[in-house]
């Protein structure tokens, strides 16, 4: 069977109405509901998109695959899907424009024998704009202290032009390219595993299909845009993580009108291809998966864009599966996305799904999510409470987070929004989870050797 992993970068849950969130009307994720594995418990292994995907690559933790803050770089000796895939002879492809898959960090493209970077089609003059405009001092800065950023990157003057031109919308072309691969394999009679990111609900939200400016059609949009981007600027290298930062509602709200904009067009997008793909037969041998890497914050716990977290605003995320050998169903089930990568082997060689997370058997015996997150060592001014590894579980309507300073446990029943934490030990986590396992692991990340402060060199290639 064919595999498409479509990844939506930033798409939280909690902004979702399919999953019971405030967000934008959503037909077409609302018709996915209906007609696939509708998981309404899946979590993120990490708040941000490099580990995130690692662990969907690899079925490991951020600690155990390394592709993180501290170290930025795929383990080696790691096998991922698109090389168990490409070895048993499928075409494995990546199509996306995010940096973090352009073959700059070491090993996270390993296994794809094609990598399309798509951009959005530009005239002369606005490329000179955005290069001027990337190529300010205080751009610079931002890539040069920000995590986010390999060396590699920072150091690069062609690569601030690529970054400059990948904020534009483009996702459109993307699935384009998606569908004519899945045309042009199905023509040659070859199996393939195709990979897309999709980065127009990422920041900066653009609000439009081909612009970052919204149309001026009243005067709160003519003042968002002149605002916008001075709100923009004030978000960059982990600002926010400093204890004195604030940003007023009326600027929340505006990222998060955008954010919503994004939503909605991203929503359209995907009704288009997945038009085209069910009418002319494509996804009748092919697993499809939906989903996103990790969420965004507006403000929740103090927190923005995605950051020092393992909140479920970060966390949670949509996830739907359409198998053409298996019903719709909805699975309350908690789920990982780590999981994916068993499955997405599984389908390509030919696999029922037994074992893996669309079995329930599997997921009785894996009822646990863990998450982790390795802070960036550099961030400048960083409050104390971010300047730590921390890890969670989540079990149940349970879920504990453990920290340098302790654990802390949430009832997600009674505090979906996690603001009350209860004081806790490891132990109360190991009698809820019965698993010595992940509890060694959640004591493990948070006393790394990284937590004391000891800058490791980051990986090359």
């Amino acid at each position: 069977m064919n595999v498409v992993l479509l990844v939506i970068d930033s798409l939280r849950a909690r902004s979702l109405t399919a999953l019971g969130g405030n967000g934008p009307p959503t037909p077409f994720l609302d018709r996915l509901r209906r007609e696939t594995l509708h998981f309404t418990r899946a979590y993120a292994t990490d708040c941000w998109t490099l580990p995130s995907h690692a662990s969907m690559f690899t079925g490991l933790l951020p600690s155990e695959h390394g592709a993180h803050f501290q170290h930025m770089a795929l383990r080696q000796d790691v096998p991922t899907v698109a090389e168990s895939l490409s070895d048993r002879g499928l075409q494995t492809s990546l199509v996306t424009r995010n940096f973090v898959f352009d073959g700059t960090i070491p090993g996270i493209t390993r296994g794809f024998q094609q990598q399309r970077a798509i951009c959005a089609p530009t005239d002369r003059r606005s490329l000179v704009a955005l290069f001027l405009a990337a190529a300010k001092p205080r751009v610079r800065r931002h890539l040069r202290q920000t995590g986010f950023f390999h060396p590699f990157h920072r150091d690069s003057t062609e690569f601030l032009q690529r970054f400059a031109r990948a904020l534009l919308p483009a996702d459109e072309p993307a699935l384009g390219e998606v569908l004519a691969q899945m045309r042009r394999f199905r023509a040659r009679r070859r199996p393939y595993f195709i990979f897309c990111n999709l980065y127009d609900v990422h920041a900066p939200y653009p609000p439009t299909n081909t612009s970052l400016i919204e149309p001026p059609t009243s005067v709160r949009t003519l003042i968002d845009n002149l605002r916008f981007p001075w709100v923009m600027s004030r978000l960059g290298a982990h600002t926010y993580l400093r204890s004195s930062f604030r940003l007023g509602d009326t600027n929340r709200l505006l990222l998060l009108r955008r954010y919503e904009r994004a939503i909605a067009l991203m929503d359209a997008k995907l009704s288009a291809f997945y038009e085209s793909t069910t009418s002319e037969g494509l996804l009748d041998d092919t697993l499809l998966i939906v989903t996103s890497d990790h969420g965004e914050a507006f403000g929740e716990h103090d927190l923005y864009l995605h950051d020092a977290s393992v909140y479920n605003t970060h966390l949670h995320v949509p996830l739907w599966i359409r198998d053409p050998r298996r019903r719709a169903e909805r699975i309350k089930d908690i789920v990982s996305l780590r999981g994916l990568a068993a499955l997405m082997v599984d389908a390509g060689t030919g696999g029922d799904g037994t074992g893996t997370l669309v079995d329930s058997s599997w997921r009785a015996a894996h009822p646990v999510a863990v998450a982790e997150h390795f802070h960036y060592l550099h961030a400048r001014r960083a409050d104390p409470r971010y300047r730590q590894n921390v890890a969670c579980a989540i079990a149940g309507d349970e879920k504990w987070v453990v920290r340098r300073d302790g654990v802390r446990r949430y009832d997600l029943t009674a505090d979906p929004d996690e603001l009350r934490p209860q004081p806790a030990e490891l132990a109360d986590v190991a009698a809820a989870i019965r698993s010595d396992a992940v509890v060694d692991r959640l004591r493990t990340t948070v006393a790394s050797a990284y937590s004391s402060g000891r800058v490791p060199r980051f990986a090359t290639r």
